[in-house]
């Protein structure tokens, strides 16, 4: 989409006139206006103070977004049908069956002909689905406790569907947003319906969408024969924490580290989670080989999700759901046992399902039992990887994900609108990478993260508990800290000592080409044939000097970290940019964040997140501790209800499903140009061509992974935060 400025050629404001200079002052003025800034929805994270003229979804947004949202809704319609049908027809006679299908026929008859998902307001076919329900023998009352209830259950189907198909053509895809799907199935008696027998309910959410790549493993040689889905085993949940679809949690296990690491030293882990030696040589199949040893050489890494410890958790429909604090520990063994890839793999060693050991309540689980917690056939084992990923799950929506990526990118938006004028040529280049991104995050704050919203109906922690998890992260997060070339040596997850990291090695390779990309455009304007002439050049751009101490501003962005300025001594001014190396890395983490950093968990949603035993936001037990026995066939108790599912499983599908652009692309018109500044064109071309050769590699490496991890193909990455 081209810009409306984009007719005048991009340039710096020590290089105009005194005339021109005001007329770019006087068009921000005007952007001042409009962008604004809010701390009191999550404080003290900046927001944007509503959604500025501008920046809605456009229609060819919106039609984007109704392919994926028609057929989610179709998916969502036969899967409510069919699970209510299915719990009738277990018990039933023949004759009840055809009752059924009557009413299935005459609620079918309400669809439009010519849409599968448009409710016609037609007062005879209503009147036929009530004639059918009325004919459903009352034999049935007596299979199932609160069977007279059935009618209500369809009619508030076809009422929440018209609903919802009426919200969509007025508002968009945000209709979704509200729990409009979710009221068809919220009823007190709606859990007797749909409490699931066991996992394989959950592959029943699946009627008409696609199967996800979570189920749909190629199943190699090396993989064990279980009648467990592959993704349940365990080289699948070891490989989830190097190619899963949130890889931020791990962290190298050391003896020592520097000042500057975030590593996990094997002290203060034995000091919570007192594995043993012997723990180790059992699972690892290596008797001689010590924790310290395996430290040492930087083969232990941990998952531990302390940031959960002490939450209480919230109820949904009279039920409630548990907030864990599990820590999971892995090693990575290049000569792993039968069952894993046999050129390495991230083995799980042990999990402990709290922050405190506790010999009877909170024990250490191990895939084979060597710590004797009752657990023959493995059941507690298979649950405590559950717990994991549910743990791993709510941190990816509330922090990797909404925290990480959305929050961080939308007060960085207002910033730039507020003190660059559109043509200054760093907002040209960032302003594709800020497209409708405001959008998104508006509807998140007004559907998504409310009470009662979508996210408090999928995850296990309250309301005020998610928002405390996001200020915490907050507090933490430092945007120095967040360069990919700096982190993974941060977290002791680098090359030099994790030898195989699916998501770190594709995605450095972005990093370089969108680094590349940014320092060649940047270099067409901040001129120069030495260092100190380009920073010089950087130091004197006073609107740049203005954007970079509103982004730093506690009452503005608040962004934290920017540890590359240098302080002023003035009080209106207190920082300044002085580095053209640093402005380079600066914005290329901006458009990183924007474009692949989000791509990589948004877009693992439906593949991997979908399929709730492997990923449940929810959970519906309190764990069980050593004396207690369980059965695999017990584990489902701890997961969510179908109706809760499906929704899980619908909004993973509609936010994964929509994808605006290109990284890269910025008109869908190759004969029209975005950059009007035509020096601009082969640098274009080279990130073109360098993405080409990243999309190239990632399928050749593809091609030896136990699985395929495609988070980071740049033909799947858009360029902004728009979904």
């Amino acid at each position: 989409m081209q810009s409306k400025h984009s007719s005048m050629t991009p340039s710096l404001p020590q290089t105009l006139s005194q005339e021109a200079i005001q007329d770019r002052a006087f068009q921000v003025s005007v952007s001042q206006a409009s962008y604004n800034y809010m701390f009191s929805y999550i404080e003290p994270l900046s927001l944007s103070a509503g959604l500025p003229k501008g920046e809605e979804f456009t229609f060819e947004y919106e039609a984007k977004v109704a392919k994926v949202f028609l057929p989610l809704l179709e998916n969502f319609t036969k899967v409510v049908v069919s699970l209510l049908e299915r719990e009738l027809q277990d018990d039933l006679t023949g004759d009840v069956s055809e009752s059924i299908k009557k009413v299935n026929d005459a609620y079918h008859a309400l669809k439009s002909p010519s849409s599968p998902l448009a409710v016609i307001e037609d007062v005879a076919a209503t009147k036929a689905l009530l004639e059918a329900l009325a004919e459903v023998p009352n034999a049935i009352e007596g299979a199932l406790q609160g069977l007279s209830h059935l009618p209500k259950d369809f009619i508030h189907i076809v009422e929440g569907l018209a609903k919802v198909t009426k919200q969509f053509e007025s508002e968009g895809f945000t209709a979704f947003l509200k729990d409009t799907l979710y009221y068809t199935l919220n009823e007190e008696r709606g859990h007797q319906y749909l409490k699931p027998k066991g996992l394989a309910d959950y592959e029943l959410l699946f009627n008409t969408l696609p199967t996800p790549q979570a189920l749909d493993v190629e199943r190699k040689a090396w993989m064990p024969e279980e009648d467990l889905p592959i993704c349940l085993q365990d080289w699948y949940f070891g490989y989830m924490q190097i190619a899963g679809f949130n890889t931020t949690n791990l962290r190298g296990v050391r003896t020592q580290k520097e000042a500057h690491e975030n590593v996990y030293l094997l002290a203060e882990l034995l000091e919570k989670m007192p594995v043993t030696d012997d723990i180790l040589q059992q699972v690892s199949g290596d008797s001689a080989l010590t924790l310290t040893e395996a430290a040492n050489k930087g083969l232990l890494y941990v998952c531990d999700y302390a940031m959960f410890e002490g939450k209480k958790g919230a109820s949904l429909h009279g039920l409630h759901r548990y907030p864990e604090a599990p820590i999971a520990l892995f090693y990575w063994n290049a000569s792993p046992p039968h069952g894993y890839p046999t050129d390495g793999a991230m083995q799980p060693i042990a999990i402990q399902l709290g922050q405190h050991f506790d010999a009877d309540t909170t024990p250490i689980f191990t895939p084979n039992d060597c710590t004797n917690n009752n657990d023959v056939d493995g059941a507690k084992w298979l649950l405590a990887k559950m717990v994991v990923q549910n743990a791993c799950t709510i941190e990816h929506e509330t922090v990797a994900h909404l925290g990480a990526c959305h929050l961080v990118i939308e007060p960085i938006v207002v910033a730039s609108h507020r003190q660059l004028p559109q043509t200054h040529p760093l907002m040209v280049l960032l302003k594709p990478h800020f497209r409708f991104t405001l959008d998104i995050n508006h509807g998140a704050y007004t559907s998504l993260m409310v009470p009662g919203g979508v996210v408090a109906s999928v995850i296990s922690t309250s309301h005020q508990e998610t928002a405390e998890v996001l200020v915490d992260a907050y507090e933490k997060r430092r945007f120095d800290d967040q360069y990919p070339d700096k982190i993974f040596h941060q977290r002791g997850v680098s090359s030099d000592s994790l030898p195989s990291f699916p998501f770190r090695e594709d995605t450095l390779d972005l990093w370089a080409a969108i680094q590349q990309f940014v320092t060649d455009y940047l270099s067409l304007y901040y001129e120069g044939e030495t260092a100190e002439a380009r920073n010089k050049m950087v130091l004197e751009d006073f609107e740049l000097q203005a954007w970079v101490n509103e982004l730093v501003n506690p009452k503005r962005a608040a962004v934290r970290g920017l540890d590359g300025l240098t302080a002023t001594n003035d009080e209106k001014s207190p920082v300044q940019i002085d580095s053209f190396d640093y402005l380079c890395r600066v914005v290329a983490q901006i458009i990183y964040t924007a474009s692949a950093q989000h791509a990589s968990v948004n877009y693992a949603q439906y593949p991997l997140m979908s399929y709730i035993p492997g990923a449940s936001g929810t959970l519906y037990k309190p764990m069980p501790g050593r004396s207690e026995i369980l059965t695999q066939e017990d584990v489902v108790d701890w997961l969510p209800p179908l109706d809760v599912a499906l929704y899980q499983t619908s909004f993973a599908y509609l936010l994964a499903g929509v994808q605006y652009d290109t990284l890269g692309h910025y008109t869908d018109d190759p004969r029209t140009q975005y950059f009007t500044d035509k020096r601009v064109a082969p640098i274009l071309t080279q990130f073109h061509m360098n993405l080409n050769r990243i999309e190239i590699d990632i399928h050749e490496r593809n091609a030896s992974r136990p699985m395929p991890y495609v988070m980071q193909l740049p033909s799947l990455i858009p360029n902004s935060i728009s979904i």
